[in-house]
């Protein structure tokens, strides 16, 4: 959704040293995965020089990217490069004028080229939607038939109350109610075996896949083992928590790598059972999103 952003300052970021340390720390503690998300992480000066040393670190197998697609494009081959392939990209609508009325940005062109060079260039691309009642559900079967012409997963995710002005989100388009929406128009719609976090299905009308996130409802809780650590260098249990351990304060203290993985040890003891447990103790409004990254 659009907000008024503010930057913050170069200096109350973590540097790409220091996200470099924790990574490399990570995986020797069994991290495996690394996803740099957006909005668009590309803003960054730099990010593609970050990439190239954190593909190379002993222990981490995959690489991942989130982006709204804005400045990808002039990064793919660098990303094919590398052997960065999995790329997330957020899309909320399928027309020019829709895009627009939601991202106040005039950029549907540039996205939707950006889509059809990583089919084109073969990359593993998730389409990632927000279903917000009243601004797009018109949009979920249009942007579904997407996987009928691409070899993508197309992913709906329920909206959650992350704009940092505790706005209520919209009970009536959970999971259950995307899903009766799809079988609608695919009504061979199965369920596939072995998904996590999203429940994935398939339909003989798809080549790609169709996904939904129960991120307000939270199904997927039980079998979390997710880190995020923001750009500013908390590190947060859960996408619920209200606040996580500074991270980018232990560093500059001058902790030793001992130190640094034992306080994140003891931090990941913290983490609750759901995000609804997180929520009991929320005492004002969630970050936005923008803050705690898509």
């Amino acid at each position: 959704m659009p907000e008024h952003m503010k930057f913050v300052q170069k200096d109350k970021l973590l540097s790409f040293e220091e996200m470099l340390r924790l990574v490399s720390l990570l995986a020797k503690h069994g991290v495996e995965k690394v996803r740099i998300t957006g909005g668009e992480p590309f803003v960054r000066k730099g990010l593609i020089n970050f990439l190239r040393e954190i593909v190379k670190i002993e222990g981490i197998k995959k690489v991942a990217i989130t982006t709204n697609g804005v400045l990808l494009d002039e990064y793919l081959d660098e990303l094919h490069e590398i052997g960065i392939k999995d790329i997330n990209l957020s899309l909320d609508a399928t027309t020019k004028e829709k895009f627009f009325e939601i991202t106040r940005r005039d950029d549907f062109d540039k996205v939707m080229s950006s889509l059809k060079m990583m089919v084109l260039k073969g990359f593993k691309v998730k389409v990632n939607m927000v279903v917000m009642e009243g601004k797009n559900t018109e949009e979920i079967i249009p942007l579904a038939k997407f996987a009928e012409i691409y070899p993508i997963q197309i992913r709906f995710i329920e909206e959650m109350p992350f704009n940092g002005k505790g706005k209520e989100v919209s009970k009536s388009w959970n999971y259950i109610d995307i899903e009766n929406e799809l079988q609608k128009e695919f009504n061979d719609l199965k369920e596939l075996e072995g998904s996590s976090t999203a429940k994935v299905y398939h339909s003989k009308k798809l080549i790609g896949s169709l996904g939904i996130i129960p991120a307000f409802t939270r199904t997927f809780c039980g079998t979390c083992d997710r880190l995020r650590i923001t750009s500013l260098g908390q590190l947060r249990n859960c996408l619920y928590s209200q606040k996580g351990m500074d991270l980018k304060a232990i560093i500059r203290e001058g902790c030793s790598d001992d130190e640094l993985i034992q306080k994140v040890q003891e931090h990941l003891l913290l983490k609750k059972a759901s995000g609804f447990d997180e929520e009991k103790n929320h005492n004002k409004d969630l970050d936005s999103m923008s803050l705690i990254g898509g």
